[in-house]
């Protein structure tokens, strides 16, 4: 606690420090790369966009490479008020940025949306995750935190994320017609290698890049502390079995190994009937353990291998086409080891595990025989539907297959004009069309044998009560999009003016459908009325006499029935009384939509002292869809934002910036909440149509403080959000209430955000040149939720999605020749507030006050250390330790998802599952020529 009572002072030095600066940092740049003008106007920046800067984050390649970002996760570390939101299953279902999450922060990629978070009406397959970005693909990238609309389009409701992928001249170097990029890295955390190759060239007026990344990994582990330990767990196994060779009833034989019940072969050697199951207690290493309170992260294996193309043609200077066409392909493959592979403990009524119930149920549904072990006669179920008899023989497993795939093709048009008069100084005409599929497959498997797993097994008529579920699920994304942008640098009077005209059209399609729901299993042949596996021989009484039927001299005859492999399709298209519009409908459902967009926007520089910017823009969405269900419709939104800067001294600036946002029903939402045995009918088609959607609007305002000097800079600034109209499952109060999606909540938010970077060497020019710092802060505060009236099963808004407030400071050094450098990193996070994770339930009885999880997170505190050095002219090697005193602490990020609002709520593991990881690394070798 000590070190970081240190670590605030040194904070507070810092700011002391930045407050004294007397020269803007952005002007002492300017000033030492004035050599590389034209370089400079390409790299991104805070006021690329807006006058202000508030909210923005950007990021370069060289940051990411700098930062050893390898995935989504890495990506915002050291931004404070940008999170990821966990998808549960090794993926990820987007960013949470000023309280709001999923679909209400835009992604985009070269302008265009990435695939919305769709979680399926499904019982085990329900997906939610997004196609994770390739990081090496990527040149630059901007946070724009809070609404930002009038830029990035729907969605972009808290904030969004830009990202624009790389060109060749970020591969071709300086003085070079040609480029070749390689870096191979390492991540202790998850035992992920990944291997990136570029190559770029120039000649006769072409261009050309093309390069190739590929990852392959494993689950990223826990603190090792938190697995150090023996979890117990109570299974179900035959009772001990009867020798007594005199006992009768006791001992059978099977009728295809002898006959007769007689003979010397090993067949006829009699075995003992099992007479009941008992619960018993073990334990495995937390690793091994599956079942109710697992500790250990479920295996994972991730793959992903992703193409990067681009081909331009100048036919002057004037004048220039090009190509792009991106593949990425993701493959996660989980096992669920919170599913129990044993026959564990049954419920009772009050819902606790109760061993005696257990020992009684498996007994009554015992099958006595086996042919080769005890415990196949111990199943639980009824056989009269053997899809669900559960045997002790085999592993209970369930499987996860997670596999993204992105298509992008595109072309595009670029104009730059020499002439100062014309009506634009340039034009971008830009035509793609991306494709992305995500497919989500569950496997729930009874068909190896315990303690083993096998993904592979299969039922067959060898193995008796085995069987296997299965469901799949692929959704779909097809964007086929034109943006065309008119730019203009204009001088009037004093006053310099930079137009922007951009227009949109965009056709969608979304595509879901459950193409695989089954259960396979084993029915037998009946020479009777029972659908059990075996049966008696003759009347083994009559034969040998009452007392001696069943002893070991004279066992039972046992016949086996024939088994058969049964297919059950739980896909229903009619069921007698109607269409069925409920999980069991596996037909595609199919949402077509329209999008037009024009927006325009001007940046105003008044001189040195007074910078304005105005922007506004119009969407106009339609969708429509073959199922009637479906709550499309036309939306039609205007966004504006405007920024102020005033610089009333040369050290001071002060901003303020207002925005608005929008963001339209996700696909998701168009479908609708559709309850078990939903059928379709004219009632519910009429009462659907009167229920429609509106789009959700956002308010930001944000005033900001810069002090900037020649040592440093540093900004501090106060935002308030505003959500209203926002979209939340309920059921209107009445007899005739539609469950379904309704425009319900509102949201009033707001928070302080600060950031500075500091020379140290300015400070005191004995200190040398290169020692820096950067200080980042976030807090949000929550100032009012509301929940329209007359509504039930719907709960008040819950700010699981907001950080708890975080602070990051660095002490670093660069040589000055970029030779080598270090970067020393204290991530601070306050708890999360209980306050923010309760919320009011109305049902048709009254309100429920509860929490969404019982789970928290304390304070928590860590250093890492990262550094570089470049040898030999073209090879640079990287390295990092994080969490360098393997310090135990979990974040809030990992223990949302015990939420019941998060993407795929987690009841069943302990809090120490969610554990960070400890000290981990990463190094990497990059090599430039």
């Amino acid at each position: 606690m000590k070190q970081f009572k240190l670590s605030l002072s040194y904070i507070a030095v810092q700011s002391a420090f930045l407050i004294l600066s007397a020269q803007t940092y952005a002007k002492q740049t300017e000033t030492e790369l004035g050599t590389v003008t034209v370089k400079a106007k390409t790299e991104v920046h805070r006021r690329q966009n807006e006058v202000t800067g508030l909210g923005k984050v950007t990021k370069t390649s060289k940051d990411l490479d700098k930062e050893q970002v390898q995935n989504i996760r890495d990506l915002t570390r050291y931004d404070p008020g940008i999170s990821v939101v966990e998808q549960g299953r090794g993926a990820s279902s987007g960013y949470s940025i000023r309280g709001v999450d999923r679909n209400r922060v835009a992604l985009l990629v070269d302008g265009l949306p990435q695939i919305q978070s769709y979680k399926s009406l499904s019982p085990f397959a329900q997906g939610g995750a997004i196609n994770e970005i390739e990081y090496e693909n990527i040149r630059s990238i901007e946070f724009s935190k809070g609404a930002s609309s009038q830029e990035y389009g729907s969605g972009a409701l808290g904030g969004a994320v830009g990202f624009r992928t790389k060109n060749p001249d970020d591969v071709i170097k300086e003085g070079q017609n040609w480029g070749l990029d390689s870096k191979t890295a390492y991540s202790s955390k998850n035992k992920q290698f990944s291997e990136s190759l570029s190559f770029a060239g120039r000649a006769g007026g072409f261009e050309a890049l093309v390069q190739y990344t590929h990852r392959k990994g494993k689950e990223t582990e826990i603190h090792k502390d938190a697995t150090n330990v023996r979890q117990s767990f109570y299974r179900v196994v035959p009772r001990e079995l009867n020798l007594d060779k005199n006992q009768r009833d006791n001992w059978f034989v099977f009728q295809d190994e002898c006959p007769t019940g007689q003979g010397s072969n090993p067949g006829c050697t009699p075995r003992p009937i099992v007479r009941g199951a008992k619960v018993v207690k073990d334990s495995n290493n937390a690793k091994d353990y599956t079942g109710d309170g697992r500790i250990a992260p479920n295996p994972m294996k991730y793959q992903s291998g992703s193409w990067l193309f681009k081909l331009a043609y100048h036919f002057s200077p004037k004048h220039s086409v090009n190509a792009v066409f991106e593949q990425t392909k993701q493959r996660y493959d989980i096992q669920d080891m919170t599913q129990e592979k044993y026959a564990g403990l049954l419920r009772n009524g009050k819902g606790q595990l109760d061993p005696k119930k257990t020992e009684v149920e498996y007994s009554l549904f015992g099958r006595n025989f086996y042919p080769d072990d005890p415990s196949q006669a111990i199943g639980y179920g009824n056989t009269l539907n053997p899809d669900l008899v559960r045997s002790t023989y085999w592993s209970r497993a369930r499987f996860f297959d997670e596999r993204h795939t992105k298509r992008r093709l595109g072309f595009g048009y670029q104009y730059k004009s020499d002439n100062d008069k014309g009506a634009f100084d340039r034009l971008t005409l830009n035509l793609d069309q991306q494709d992305i599929r995500l497919l989500t497959k569950v496997h729930n498997l009874n068909c190896s044998k315990y303690p083993y797993f096998d993904k592979n097994c299969k039922v067959t008529p060898d193995k008796r009560d085995s069987n296997a579920s299965y469901e799949r699920n692929i959704y779909k994304e097809r964007h086929k999009q034109v943006q065309l942008s008119f730019e203009k640098d204009l001088m009037v009077g004093k006053t310099q003016h930079l137009f922007n005209l951009a227009m949109n059209y965009d056709r969608m399609r979304s595509n879901h459908k459950r193409d695989q729901f089954e259960s396979t299993y084993l029915v037998y042949s009946k020479e009777d009325e029972s659908a059990h596996p075996y049966y008696d021989v003759g009347n083994r009484d009559q034969d040998v006499g009452y007392h001696n039927s069943g002893t070991y001299k004279y066992p039972r005859i046992i016949g086996k029935r024939q088994a058969i492999v049964a297919h059950h399709n739980h896909c229903i298209v009619h069921d007698g009384y109607g269409k069925r519009k409920d999980f069991s409908d596996c037909s595609a459902h199919i949402t077509k939509g329209q999008h037009y967009a024009i927006g325009l926007s001007d940046r105003i520089f008044f001189g040195d002292k007074l910078d304005l910017g105005l922007g506004v823009r119009y969407d106009y969405h339609r969708f429509k869809s073959d199922d009637d269900w479906v709550d499309a419709g036309t939306h039609k939104n205007f966004s504006w934002n405007t920024g102020l800067t005033v610089r009333p001294l040369e050290h001071i600036a002060l901003s303020y910036r207002a925005s608005s946002g929008f963001r339209v029903p996700s696909f998701d939402e168009m479908f609708g909440r559709r309850t078990p045995g939903a059928i379709d009918s004219k009632y519910g088609r009429k009462a659907l149509l009167k229920k429609k959607l509106t789009s959700e609007k956002a308010l930001n305002q944000e005033v900001g403080l810069e002090l900037n000097g020649n040592f440093g800079t540093m900004e501090v600034s106060y935002f308030d959000n505003r959500y209203k109209d926002l979209i939340v499952s309920a059921k209107e109060k009445g007899i005739d209430g539609i469950h379904g999606f309704y425009n319900l909540q509102s949201i009033n938010l707001n928070g302080i955000n600060l950031l500075g970077k500091l020379n140290w060497h300015g400070i005191w020019s004995a200190l040398p040149d290169g020692l820096y710092s950067n200080l980042a802060y976030n807090r949000i505060k929550v100032k009012n939720v509301d929940t329209k009236p007359n509504y039930v099963f719907v709960r008040s808004p819950v700010l699981d999605a907001i950080q708890p407030e975080r602070y990051v400071a660095s002490l670093g050094y660069d040589e000055p020749n970029g030779k080598w450098g270090v970067n020393y990193i204290l991530t601070y996070s306050k708890a999360k507030k209980a306050s923010e994770l309760i919320g009011r339930t109305a049902y048709y009885t009254g309100d429920v006050v509860k929490g969404v999880t019982n789970q928290r997170t304390r304070p928590w505190y860590i250093y890492d250390v990262i550094g570089y050095y470049t040898f030999a002219k073209h090879f640079t090697v990287r390295g990092g330790v994080y969490n360098l005193t393997n310090r135990k602490y979990s974040t809030w990020e990992a223990v949302r998802q015990t939420a019941v609002t998060s993407v795929i709520p987690v009841y069943n593991r302990g809090h120490a599952s969610y554990a960070a990881p400890g000290r981990n690394y990463v190094l990497s070798l990059e090599a430039t020529f």
